[in-house]
């Protein structure tokens, strides 16, 4: 009779996956979250500053955030449209409610003239190339936030619900060709540490600062805490003998010796990206490795190789960083497009541009397009790109290889998302009119237009759910609590034995335990990362 130790590996192995439509629908929810708390938001005074820190905003805003991305992935798994009329039911009371509201406000100002409307929420700003700081150019993006914050959550809770016989078998992470929920979310994990990771770059270009031994220094000690907590994993799994799946990373390998490793690789290369762009860069790595796993044993090696040697050993760790540096590199092309305040020329392509350079592009009327536009050119891009060759290419997509067909489908499935809440928040939170003067002379004669000297108030985070601001800002110490977590439960309880009922209540409660942990950590002004 097998152990409990061997049912649990069994249990995470030989898996095939879903299709790739499923786990759009599955994860629409998390789109949805933001939209259903944004109207939310705009039509009632529930999150409005007075009451974030009461107890039923609290709730409502853990419900949505975090409790809606358990319920995606485990009971409503297979009943998403379900979920989907469950979020909007509440949201019709409200919506009658405003409606009223505003239908009795209009009533007592009828007989009232009232010409000047700066009432209302307008946000525009001008802003004048020449005393433009690098901070103003780099703003707070509120849909980025949204984004990254929630692919924690379903991250957290997914590597916790894989050991419940409540998680669909389809959502783990496939043994070598497949698509699966949990294959996406290392994925993403890279796309968005690339997409953030462009900003320290657009500052320095933008200041002339770069400098590329400090800049290699220093991605080496930003990567050293990640590489420290890859070897408390280490050590932890091999001393409590957990259960683990050795083809996923190898014998020694972890997930967080692979993002150690994409910045430092970033750094290093960062003369030859910044040549051929991140882009281009990304291609051709991605095209070179497609090439060495079908025509130069790379494909056996990593499949039936032995594992004698630390390299192989560890192969698909290490081997699979041809592929996680591309979409890394993705990443960082969406960054160099969407982090900026105004668009940068050009961006798809380069990364930053210097400030004497952005003046000079915009007296010459090169002034780029729009970056909500660039969000939707590269999905399109990626998403086109992904149909075509998994339509005529023989292999599959292979998370363990990190292959081509891999790098595209995370790449387009994250360009897609952050366009669609990147459209949430034009929709409902308005855009940004922004008018660009290059001239310390020039007069702005519209007097509908108010200068805005403070851009971060101008895109402040009140669009942003406190829980979702709470998570972003100890994302790492949050991931690293939740992998704790799931390693004690796994070894004090028998998840694989666990009724649906008991299963979500301790789901539940480990979802409550990193919701709280991470509130008082924002609360205390505590920032550990």
């Amino acid at each position: 009779m097998s152990s409990l130790k061997e049912r649990k590996t069994d249990f995470v192995s030989d898996l095939v996956g879903g299709t790739t439509a499923d786990i759009y629908i599955v994860t629409s929810i998390s789109a949805l979250s933001y939209l259903v708390w944004c109207i939310v938001k705009k039509k009632s005074s529930l999150f409005d500053n007075g009451n974030n820190n009461s107890l039923i905003s609290t709730v409502i805003d853990f419900l949505l955030n975090w409790n809606n991305l358990l319920f995606s992935t485990t009971v409503y798994a297979n009943n998403i449209p379900l979920l989907i009329v469950l979020n909007f039911i509440p949201l019709v009371p409200v919506i009658l409610m405003s409606s009223k509201s505003s239908s009795s406000n209009d009533q007592k100002k009828s007989n009232k003239t009232n010409k000047n409307d700066s009432n209302k929420l307008v946000r525009r700003a001008v802003i004048n190339l020449n005393t433009l700081t690098s901070k103003v150019f780099l703003p707070f993006k509120t849909y980025i936030t949204v984004y990254r914050a929630q692919m924690m959550v379903i991250t957290c809770v997914c590597i916790m619900a894989v050991d419940f016989n409540i998680f669909p078998r389809r959502f783990g992470k496939v043994e070598t060709w497949g698509t699966s929920l949990m294959d996406l979310g290392v994925g993403s994990f890279v796309f968005s540490m690339g997409l953030i990771s462009a900003r320290s770059y657009i500052r320095q270009i933008f200041d002339s600062k770069f400098n590329y031994t400090r800049t290699i220094i220093k991605s080496f000690q930003n990567s050293l805490p990640i590489f420290i907590l890859g070897l408390i994993r280490y050590i932890s799994v091999k001393s409590v003998d957990y259960h683990e799946h050795v083809t996923e990373y190898g014998k020694h390998w972890n997930f967080f010796f692979t993002l150690a490793c994409l910045p430092i690789l970033n750094a290093i290369f960062a003369p030859i990206i910044f040549k051929i762009s991140p882009l281009i860069t990304g291609i051709l790595i991605s095209v070179f490795y497609e090439y060495y796993l079908i025509n130069k044993g790379g494909l056996e090696f990593i499949i039936v190789g032995e594992r004698d040697t630390f390299f192989g050993a560890n192969r698909e760790g290490i081997l699979s960083l041809c592929g996680y540096f591309p979409i890394f590199l993705n990443g960082f092309t969406l960054g160099s497009c969407i982090l900026t305040i105004i668009p940068i020329p050009g961006s798809i392509f380069k990364i930053g541009i210097s400030k004497e350079n952005l003046i000079k592009s915009y007296n010459k009327g090169k002034r780029g397009i729009s970056q909500l536009k660039l969000t939707f050119i590269l999905s399109i891009f990626f998403q086109l790109s992904y149909y075509i060759i998994d339509t005529c290419y023989v292999y599959s997509v292979s998370r363990r290889m990190a292959n081509l067909l891999y790098v595209i489908w995370v790449s387009a499935y994250n360009c897609t998302f952050l366009f669609l809440y990147g459209l949430i928040e034009k929709v409902i939170c308005g855009n940004i009119e922004i008018t660009i003067i290059t001239d310390t002379n020039d007069d702005n004669d519209d007097d509908k237009v108010e200068v805005e000297t403070n851009i971060e108030e101008l895109v402040s985070q009140e669009y942003v759910p406190k829980s979702l601001s709470a998570i972003n800002l100890n994302s790492l110490t949050l991931f690293l609590v939740a992998n704790l977590l799931t390693g004690l439960i796994n070894l004090t309880t028998n998840t694989l034995d666990a009724g649906p009922i008991t299963s979500m209540g301790e789901l539940v409660l480990y979802e409550v335990v990193l919701a709280v942990l991470s509130l008082v950590l924002y609360d205390n002004g505590i920032v550990l990362r």
